[in-house]
């Protein structure tokens, strides 16, 4: 059977997957009617559940996203609470109950800094209802009281799915291999175990990230990672990966020119401005990776630089556009080949990353790297390697992507309108500074580019559990054909989080 009959098979299987869960999905709540204001009957637990089941249909009514921040501070969860309250006021940055939540979800969260920035813009604007401006003066007094030690907030998650891959071991597409000898070519049949082979994979992937915030805008996150696959048509093809990392960054705000200050100089006074953060980061990084086919693979690395963040205003003064960060920097990283010691090498190079979120929800992210991975060992085939990469990401919601109005026919599609659509794209080049190899192709320096993608759908099943489907490729080129190879698949799976 060819690849593309096999991918076709696995999308009907997909299919097959999808359609029990579209089943289970109902038409939302009116979003009004879940922050009326009337306690529900069963208590909040129940009110907390049904506004987070209603949340992919909500989700820009601020009203309503506000609302449920509120309930979340009530019962603690102060960083879900902030993520919420903050979509809030991007969405509608006059609701004053909605800024004073947000400062207390930010204090919840041990962000002292930016709860009491928040607190002194809202008390600066001479329109502030008194009993409101008593409140945040209360809750500036409890900011001001002797600080408890912060407390690390964690969260876990677990995704399974199954799918099918055209290139289980990443095989190059080629049935057979020349080499040159004494000026001549000798042209070997390759084995067919070497060719590339299809067939049905699982795999699993568990993550637990762990953050604090010790105030000053100091913070620290750490994040374990744990993936595994197996295949049954290939046991080679099964590996597993460990990825630890720890990092501490620190964002303080930057000056900027006040609109006066703009005026002063002769400039107009555009909209308000959102605060400006700015500091530095650094990280340490442990990688390691075991394949059923022998290969054991180990990474070290260290990174440090500037990081930026550019944060709408809750003053109701007018937020920006997009919220939105950045940060470049330098990298190192020591890779160990444990299986092939030859092939081991230590990179240096620069990293810059650009993300931004929308008040619809829509995501995006850019990517660059650019460095040179130098041999451990001269008789390393190719010696050094220069290396880049661009990546391209984007997170959208789908309710925003189709028409209002939709014909009669879709109506059976409507719940995908609550899902989100995961875009990610990586183009990357690698230069060898020497001849790979005298028997192959005369000796020719080799060139790899590679692109790799996926696209991935995901739909709510209950507030904290996701179904996906998505569809990935790899498509590499290479001056020498020995490493050129493309490979598809598809999947489907299941993602929760607590």
């Amino acid at each position: 059977m060819t690849a593309a009959r096999a991918l076709r098979g696995a999308a009907l299987a997909l299919l097959v997957l999808v359609l029990p869960a579209l089943a289970l999905a109902d038409e939302a709540p009116q979003c009004a009617a879940l922050h009326a204001g009337a306690p529900h009957p069963q208590g909040q637990a129940a009110a907390l559940q049904r506004m987070q089941q209603a949340l992919p249909a909500c989700q820009r009514d601020p009203v309503f996203l506000a609302a449920l921040g509120q309930l979340l501070n009530r019962q603690g969860r102060y960083l879900e609470a902030a993520e919420h309250l903050e979509r809030a006021l991007m969405l509608a940055p006059e609701l004053r109950d909605a800024q004073l939540s947000y400062a207390i979800a930010l204090a919840g969260s041990a962000d002292m800094a930016s709860a009491a920035a928040l607190l002194a813009d809202l008390l600066a604007d001479p329109a502030l209802p008194g009993e409101l401006r008593l409140l945040i003066e209360r809750q500036q007094e409890a900011l001001a009281a002797p600080a408890q030690l912060p407390r690390w907030q964690g969260r876990f998650t677990l995704a399974t799915r199954l799918g099918r891959d055209s290139n289980l071991m990443g095989s190059p597409n080629l049935g057979s291999l020349a080499l040159t000898l004494g000026g001549q070519t000798l042209v070997l049949e390759l084995d067919p175990s070497y060719r590339p082979r299809s067939g049905n994979t699982a795999r699993a992937d568990t993550q637990f990230a762990l953050h604090r915030s010790d105030g000053d805008g100091v913070r620290w996150d750490a994040l374990a990672s744990l993936r595994s696959q197996a295949s049954p048509a290939l046991h080679a093809a099964g590996y597993t990966q460990a990825d630890l990392l720890l990092e501490r960054s620190q964002l303080t705000p930057t000056a900027q020119r006040s609109d006066a200050a703009a005026g002063a100089a002769g400039e107009a006074a555009g909209p308000a401005q959102g605060q400006r953060l700015g500091g530095g980061y650094a990280n340490a990084s442990v990688s390691a990776l075991r394949s059923l086919a022998g290969a054991r693979y180990i990474a070290q690395g260290l990174a440090a630089g500037w990081a930026g963040a550019w944060r709408p205003r809750a003053d109701g003064r007018g937020w920006e556009k997009d919220n939105c960060q950045a940060r470049i920097g330098a990298q190192w990283q020591e890779r160990s080949y444990l299986s092939n010691p030859l092939l081991s090498g230590r990179y240096s190079g620069m990293a810059a990353l650009a993300s931004c979120e929308q008040p619809s929800g829509a995501q995006w992210l850019l990517g660059l790297k650019a460095g040179r991975d130098l041999a451990h060992e001269p008789a390393r085939a190719g010696g050094d390697q220069r290396q880049a990469s661009l990546r391209l990401g984007g997170s959208l919601p789908v309710g925003g992507l189709l028409p209002a109005a939709a014909p009669a026919w879709a109506a059976a599609l409507a719940p995908l309108r609550r899902g989100t659509l995961l875009l990610d794209f990586e183009q990357g080049r690698q230069l060898d500074a020497l001849s790979y190899s005298a028997l192959i192709d005369s000796g020719r320096i080799r060139t790899i580019s590679r692109s790799a993608g996926r696209v991935e759908y995901q739909g709510d099943l209950a507030p904290s559990m996701q179904w996906l489907i998505g569809a990935e490729w790899v498509v590499q080129s290479s001056s020498l054909a020995l490493f050129g190879l493309r490979s598809a698949g598809a999947y489907a799976g299941v993602r929760i989080g607590w």
